[in-house]
């Protein structure tokens, strides 16, 4: 006895597992071979599987070899079984497809958008695969407005809505126009609503405006600006921002803190130092009795930085500043919160300096030297040519000749008297 079967039992055991293998049935091989023909599988029934590379359902380009390799695992549908020679056909490409007919359906049912893309134009409209499923999206359906050449969407990727899905017509009816025009629809449906929320608001604004305006018109106002004198500070509250400065209610009457006035450094917009509603501290700048006007600042002008500066430094000085600002023909240096000092771009460097951003750039420290000071007139100049220059060393004790050596005749006078002799 062995336990070795027969010849004939394997083909008999061979025969009984082909038979339970069925066409359009799924089934799984490991991939002992690839060629240009296609793959070759072992389904572990002791009989092999191929796929044709017609079957594989290959990226457009691609080679069988650089897509699978032996030992990968391949999930085909049966599509013919030769019991003679053992050997069972599949497709990988009817599998693919039916799986992405699924996917079809079920986007159809839950109305999904899906993404296609165009590979064929004809008059009435454009082909459109998903996967390996072709669909018709009719010239109707491109757009919400009229298309009359097709041409222009080969090759594009669309979003779409199936609109009709039957397998029996083979009719699959794609639009891409319904995505349009649901978007379009949202969009109109939020924008109105913005429309009528802004239109709310600026109303509310508006009548908020009105009832301030009628509050500050109070019987005390002409007691309070009677009372205002220069120089006082008082307490306020920023009731409106124009371009060119803001109004500050001081307790019933309104007075003008003009863009100039709102610091000692420079300030680009009115909103980057106040906001309406905002609690400030004001100084009365001057009072006009004629036009009943009053002109405030915020800066603190009882202490001027320029006369503050003025104590400390004086032409000639080194200081340390930082550069705010580059412009063609130089750099503006912050010394201090309200004083900036030019540096021109002739003052940077001993050498020619074609560009300012070679030499300094915003957001650094430097040390220049004061050429320049007229805090009256608020203007101060730097240069770090000059904070820079080396002191010119005097050489004029090693050019003198010592006195007490005498010329150069009386030196060798001697010995020209013992050549003669």
């Amino acid at each position: 006895m062995t336990n070795d079967l027969s010849m004939q039992e394997l083909l008999d055991q061979q025969e009984q597992e082909l038979s339970k293998v069925k066409v359009g049935q799924t089934i799984t091989g490991k991939i002992i071979r690839v060629n240009n023909e296609g793959l070759f599988l072992d389904l572990n029934y002791g009989f092999d599987g191929i796929i044709k590379i017609e079957e594989l359902n290959l990226p457009k380009g691609k080679y069988a070899s650089e897509v699978y390799n032996v030992g990968d695992e391949v999930t085909a549908i049966i599509t013919k079984v030769y019991h003679k020679d053992g050997v069972v056909q599949l497709s990988k490409l009817k599998l693919d497809a039916k799986n992405d007919f699924a996917e079809l359906e079920k986007a159809y049912n839950e109305h999904r958008i899906i993404t296609v893309n165009v590979i064929k134009n004809i008059e009435r409209g454009v082909f459109a695969s998903y996967k390996t499923t072709d669909l018709f999206i009719p010239i109707s359906q491109l757009d919400t407005k009229f298309v009359q050449d097709t041409k222009g969407y080969v090759g594009k990727n669309l979003e779409v809505y199936i609109k009709e899905l039957d397998t029996k017509k083979n009719r699959f009816v794609a639009t891409h126009r319904d995505v349009l025009q649901e978007r379009l629809d949202k969009e109109r449906e939020e924008r109105r609503i913005r429309i009528q929320e802004e239109k709310q608001v600026a109303k509310a604004k508006a009548k908020a405006e009105k009832e301030a305006h009628i509050a500050k018109v109070k019987s005390e106002k002409e007691t309070l600006f009677n009372s205002l004198e220069a120089g006082q500070k008082r307490e306020g509250k920023v009731t409106k921002i124009m371009p060119y400065g803001a109004f500050v209610d001081i307790g019933g009457l309104e007075g003008l803190v003009h863009l100039n006035n709102l610091s000692w450094e420079r300030v680009e917009k009115v909103e980057d130092m106040l906001s309406e509603g905002q609690e400030v501290e004001v100084y009365v700048l001057d009072v006009d009795q004629e036009t009943k006007k009053v002109a405030l600042a915020l800066k603190d002008i009882n202490n001027d930085p320029w006369e503050l500066i003025a104590k400390e430094i004086q032409v000639e000085d080194i200081v340390t500043g930082k550069v705010v600002r580059t412009i063609e023909k130089g750099a503006i240096v912050e010394l201090r919160e309200g004083v900036q000092a030019f540096l021109p771009i002739s003052e940077l460097s001993e050498e020619r300096v074609v560009k300012v951003t070679s030499v300094v750039n915003v957001g650094e420290e430097i040390s220049a030297m004061i050429i320049e000071f007229k805090p009256k007139n608020r203007r101060l100049i730097l240069s770090i040519k000059e904070a820079t220059r080396e002191p010119e060393e005097d050489y004029s004790q090693f050019l003198e000749v010592e006195e007490s050596l005498g010329s150069l005749g009386d030196l060798f006078k001697d010995k020209f008297k013992k050549l003669q002799k």
